[in-house]
């Protein structure tokens, strides 16, 4: 059996991307010879028609640390499911403005700060909207209102122990305690 070697071109006649290139972990928006062009939506850079700058993508608007855990676990879910996820994890950094990914990056970024501006309360909002890098946005949010803090940890245990089920179903019960429980 023929082995390969890195570098070399694959013996099926295709050229190996993965193997040839010298930054394996970077992606280019113009870069074609990676993906073939009908896989767009694996293009973290890649905007569908559905994707506006008003585009509310989660029920719940965030108003502060009693809602944080679940609002910020709902907008997650959102990006993953549009390929945004990297953006606001720090993933896909800001190019250089002479980069030819710099104007992808900023359309998508915008579009993500866009996205979280109308998920917020005005306060936090008027707080972040003049914040330019959608990561620093993400991370302002977490430091801001983040669970670990002691007085909110010790509310929400507090109100753990005084739940009682009174006139609410057991399934709604359960699930009063739940998002409590979800929420330290």
């Amino acid at each position: 059996m023929a082995q390969s070697h890195k570098g070399a071109a694959p013996s099926n006649g295709w050229t190996d991307t993965a193997t040839t290139s010298t930054d394996t972990n970077r992606f280019s928006a113009l870069d074609q010879r990676s993906r073939p062009s009908s896989d767009d939506a694996r293009n973290p850079y890649f905007l569908t028609h559905s994707d506006h700058s008003g585009a509310n993508l989660v029920p719940k608007i965030l108003i502060g640390g009693e809602n944080y855990s679940s609002w910020k676990h709902s907008m997650t879910v959102a990006l993953l499911a549009r390929n945004k996820l990297k953006f606001i994890n720090g993933k896909i950094l800001q190019p250089e403005p002479d980069d030819d990914d710099y104007d992808a990056w900023s359309r998508c970024n915008s579009m993500v700060i866009s996205w979280i501006l109308h998920v917020v309360s005005i306060d936090i909002a008027n707080s972040i909207m003049y914040l330019d890098v959608v990561s620093t946005i993400w991370y302002e949010l977490h430091d801001c209102f983040h669970q670990n803090n002691g007085p909110r940890v010790f509310e929400v245990k507090r109100s753990m122990q005084v739940l009682t089920q009174g006139r609410n179903n057991v399934q709604m019960y359960f699930t009063h305690l739940k998002c409590l429980w979800d929420s330290v």
